[in-house]
């Protein structure tokens, strides 16, 4: 507990440690009323306690390889599914895409906790899934907007009995 409060290490007012004036009163030794420290020197003290670890650009190319390959196998996979399955949502009404990326998800969060485990792997993997979904839905949808007419001349008279008069019916 002492390494996480900043007034915890055994110095000041919130010490275990009585220092030499600790029976009078704070005013009579010519000190401040004691004050609780601030949100920012926990952040502070909070951050030395941490040492950040920056990655080596060799670290960094290898992580940026890892996950794109991971991206690379999910993309084929999908693909594989795709054409063989005729389709990547299952019966027609489940995708499959969405449904992996939430597989990963859950996976990342639930393989989190330990030093050795595939969290990140998961969560890069999540992130394709979702990339391939996110492509189908707006790629469908732009679709689906290319054969509403926008911007036409105005016409002279009504459309549909011009229509009806070219197909002579």
């Amino acid at each position: 507990m002492s390494g996480l409060v900043p007034w915890a290490r055994g110095q000041g007012v919130y010490s275990t440690q009585a220092p030499a004036y600790a029976l009078t009163r704070p005013q009579e030794v010519g000190l401040a009323a004691p004050t609780a420290p601030s949100l920012r020197d926990w952040w502070r003290e909070l951050r030395e306690m941490a040492p950040v670890e920056t990655p080596t650009p060799v670290q960094s190319a290898v992580v940026g390889i890892r996950q794109n390959a991971e991206g690379a196998a999910v993309g084929a996979l999908l693909a594989l599914i795709d054409t063989d399955l005729g389709g990547l949502d299952l019966g027609g009404r489940i995708p499959i895409d969405w449904v992996g990326a939430a597989l990963f998800y859950v996976l990342s969060i639930q393989d989190a906790g330990r030093q050795d485990s595939l969290s990140l792997d998961y969560r890069a993997m999540g992130q394709s899934c979702t990339s391939v979904a996110m492509y189908r839905m707006v790629h469908k949808w732009r679709e689906s907007k290319k054969g509403i007419p926008q911007n036409i001349p105005q016409m002279n008279g009504d459309p549909v009995l011009a229509a009806g008069d070219k197909s002579k019916f």
